[in-house]
This record gives C-alpha cells, sequence and structure tokens, in this order.
C-alpha cells in the first residue's frame, strides 16, 4: 500500500467519529478485506451479486473512498474491523523487469492468401450462385416465350383419358382438334371458329355444334386462316377480332397480327371484313352485350395492351362504326377473360408478360368506373370466362403452372368456389359456352391438340307446378 493511500485513510478517518456502516455493509466490508470477489460474496451472504454491487458502492460512498484497499485501511485504523495477520510494512521494492526475448528469427515467405485452385473453385461457386438467382426469371422467360403464340412443339404424353362424374359428360368431338380459336353461341348452336390445328398452322374452319342433335356443321371458312382470335354474338352476327395469321416469332420472321374486325352474316352465311380494330392485337377478349362489342387487352407484338375499345355497330346505310375508348384493365394482360352481365364488364386473369394473373375486377359500363373484385383461388391465363345466367365461371388455364379446377363466382355474394376439371392436368386455349344452366367445353390443349366437347351441368333448374285457383 503506498504513503498516498495511507495518507488519504488517515484523511477520511480524520473526518468520521463514527461507523457509518450498516451491519449488513460491515459483513461485506471484512469479505472485502480477505479479497473475495463479489460472486464469492454474494455465495457467501447468500444474496445477489448486484446487491453486493450496491453495498460496495455505498460502502465506498459513506467513507469517502474509491478503493476496497482505502475502505479497508480506514476500517483497521479506526478498530471497526480487525484483519488478522494485517500490518502496516511497505510492500517489498518490485523485481527488476526481466529482460527482453531475443528477436525472433525473420519467417520465410508465406504463400499467397488465395491458391489458384481456390480461384477457380470459388469461381464456379459465383457462377453457380448467379446461375440459382436468376434461374427462375429465366426459366420463365423460357417458358412464356416459345408458347406465347403457339402449342406446336410441345407435344407430351398425348392427350390424358378424362374421367367424368355425374355432372360431366362428353358430347360429340369437334372436327378437328384444335386449340387457341374462338367459340361464341347462337341460340342453339355453337360456333368454333379458327384456331390452331395439329400442324401447328392456323385454321379458316367454321364449325358449329347444334347442341339438339349432337351434330356438327360446316359454315363459311375465314377469309384467312387465323388463331389467338376472339369471338362475340351481337344481334343476328357473329364477329371475330384481331388474331395471328402465322404464330411464327423468329429473330427473322415476326408474326403476323390480324387489323381487321370481321363479320359472320348468319342470314347469308358469308364473312366481311367491317373495318379495323384500333390495334392489331392477339390474345385479346371480345365481349357484347346487346348493342356493343368490346375488346379488351391483348398483346400487339410488343407489349401487353390494357385498353377497353367499344364499337356499335352502324345500321344498314350508315358510314362505318368508330371505336371508341372507353376505359382501361388495372394491369396490361393478355389471354384474359371477359363477360358482360347486367351492364357489368367482368375482366378476370390474364398473362402480364411474365406471370398469370388470379385477379378479377368489374367495371360499370355506364357510370365508367372500376370495381376490384377477390381473386381467382388460381390464376390462370388462356382460359374461358362464361356467364352461365347465375355465375361467371372460369374454365382452364394454367400456362406456367398446372391449374386442374375450374372456378366459378356468384356476383351476389362475390365468392368464387372450385369444381374439379375431367382433366388431370392443364386444360388451356379452349373454348366453352353456356346454354340452360350447361357449360360446354370445346378443344384446347392438355399435353396435344384436343377436339373434346365437354358438357358440365352447371346450375339445375327446375321448373315449379304453377296453382291456379279452383
Amino acid at each position: 500500500m503506498t504513503e498516498q493511500t495511507i495518507d488519504k485513510a488517515n484523511d477520511n478517518g480524520a473526518r468520521l467519529e463514527q461507523n457509518p456502516l450498516s451491519d449488513r455493509e460491515m459483513e461485506v466490508a471484512r469479505l472485502l478485506a480477505t479479497g473475495a470477489s463479489n460472486a464469492e460474496i454474494a455465495r457467501d451472504l447468500i444474496i445477489s451479486p448486484h446487491t453486493v454491487k450496491v453495498h460496495v458502492r455505498n460502502i465506498f460512498e459513506k467513507l469517502t473512498v474509491s478503493s476496497r484497499t482505502e475502505a479497508t485501511m480506514l476500517l483497521v485504523q479506526h478498530g471497526w474491523l480487525v484483519v488478522p495477520g494485517a500490518t502496516h510494512a511497505e510492500p517489498p521494492l518490485a523485481a527488476p523487469p526481466p529482460a527482453p526475448p531475443p528477436e525472433p528469427e525473420p519467417l520465410a515467405n508465406a504463400p499467397p492468401l488465395v491458391l489458384p485452385w481456390q480461384r477457380a473453385v470459388l469461381g464456379l461457386l459465383l457462377v453457380l450462385a448467379l446461375l440459382a438467382i436468376g434461374w427462375p426469371f429465366w426459366q420463365a422467360q423460357a417458358r412464356t416465350s416459345a408458347p406465347l403464340l403457339t402449342d406446336a412443339g410441345l407435344r407430351g404424353s398425348g392427350a390424358p383419358s378424362p374421367s367424368l362424374d355425374a355432372r360431366w359428360g362428353a358430347q360429340s368431338p369437334l372436327p378437328v382438334a384444335r386449340s387457341r380459336h374462338a367459340v361464341t353461341r347462337v341460340e342453339n348452336r355453337i360456333f368454333v371458329i379458327g384456331g390452331e390445328g395439329e400442324t401447328g398452322l392456323p385454321l379458316r374452319r367454321t364449325d358449329a355444334w347444334d347442341i339438339a342433335a349432337n351434330r356438327w356443321e360446316t359454315h363459311a371458312p375465314l377469309p384467312t386462316p387465323t388463331s389467338n382470335l376472339a369471338a362475340a354474338t351481337l344481334g343476328n352476327a357473329i364477329y371475330v377480332a384481331g388474331g395471328t395469321w402465322d404464330a411464327v416469332s423468329t429473330a427473322d420472321v415476326k408474326p403476323v397480327f390480324n387489323p381487321l374486325l370481321w363479320r359472320l352474316d348468319l342470314a347469308t352465311g358469308a364473312w366481311e371484313s367491317v373495318g379495323e380494330i384500333p390495334v392489331a392485337v392477339a390474345g385479346a377478349a371480345l365481349a357484347a352485350d346487346e348493342t356493343t362489342l368490346y375488346l379488351v387487352g391483348g398483346w400487339d407484338g410488343t407489349a401487353m395492351r390494357d385498353e377497353i375499345w367499344s364499337y356499335t355497330p352502324a345500321p344498314a346505310g350508315a358510314p362505318p362504326a368508330a371505336w371508341l375508348l372507353v376505359g382501361r384493365v388495372a394491369a396490361p394482360r393478355a389471354f384474359l377473360g371477359a363477360v358482360v352481365v347486367n351492364q357489368q364488364l367482368y375482366v378476370v386473369g390474364g398473362f402480364d408478360g411474365q406471370r398469370e394473373l388470379a385477379r378479377a375486377d368489374v367495371y360499370d359500363l355506364a357510370a365508367g368506373r372500376w370495381r376490384a373484385l377477390p381473386p381467382m383461388a388460381a390464376a390462370r391465363s388462356g382460359f374461358s370466362l362464361v356467364y352461365d345466367g347465375v355465375a361467371i365461371v372460369a374454365l382452364g388455364g394454367g400456362w406456367l403452372d398446372t391449374v386442374t379446377t375450374h372456378e366459378r363466382f356468384d356476383p351476389a355474394i362475390e365468392v368464387w368456389s372450385n369444381f374439379p376439371s375431367p382433366l388431370p392436368g392443364s386444360w388451356r386455349h379452349l373454348g366453352a359456352a353456356s346454354l340452360d344452366g350447361k357449360l360446354f367445353l370445346l378443344g384446347g390443349w392438355s399435353g396435344d391438340y384436343l377436339d373434346a366437347n365437354m358438357q358440365y351441368q352447371s346450375t339445375f333448374r327446375a321448373l315449379l307446378p304453377v296453382i291456379t285457383g279452383p
């Protein structure tokens, strides 16, 4: 203990007349004098180390000291603490410091931190990491670029066999297997127009299925072979818009888009051009109410479109009608579904160039206002959207991911529900129509081009007897 420490303790002692420490603090001080640590003091006194720290701080403050040694000396000088064997002898002189160790021998040149083979391994690992990060994007690009306008070259194990239950039934198959065609109903006949045949080339065929007779009829062919087209019935005519005349798309050959609006006059049975559509697109949706056609979305060869165009045919002898831009969908897309119900245009699903969509929206044609609806359970594109008189039904789809169900939307309660498909895999680029609570699904792609003509009992309508009075 130095003279300075002893002098400071003497000064403190001169100011103290009686022991300021409590009994517990003295117990702590006695253990401090033995050199015990806080943990050892806590163990001996059966208190927590934190409580020991508090007592030590209080001891220092009451004795006006800053170390354990000063506290011990002050307590010993006043006789408040007896430390057996304690003396006031000066500590022995410190021994001289030891001689410094000899300088070590210089080390040989160390090898490089990273050897050449290690650099090669690190480079390979970096490349693999980049591939792992970019693979989902590149895979999506590979999956969506080639089949955007054609199903040719995608044949797998062949078309699957359907599994039918009580609500599903098979009708007379299409005369020609096809996908990417247009379907619309006129009274008791369903027209199947154009599309892509088993050779992978667009078709001119126009076939009609007589629902009551379960018989196919051949009608006038399209002016030009066309696939990825859209059709709707308005009055006594069928209208066809957009599509591609050649689905080939390579670095040297670009697809040729149909810029025309065609009309099939059911009275004459002949096709005619009634002008051009605003933008030549493929994969658009065409819907109709009592007076007007609505062309929605589509792909123009460069970008997905978001426009909603309306077209009201002019009366006979009047100047050609013009297309009007009436709105835009929430997200640009193609291969979507659209249907008009009670002046409400429902727009569902589609492909935005990167992914399939599950979203659903409704556009009030009178008010010009959008409203978001609950999304479908599964994202879909390349599907068919129809109204069965009670509900809106999304049939097929599953372009990037397998979809094995169809979905039904009830406008009254705005809830989607699904029901199983008769095919085990995705069923896309099909056409569909409805009549008297039945849905008719025709053609499409599911491992191969399909000639399927499937019927589903969507709703049941019972005729109740009319009871008259006596």
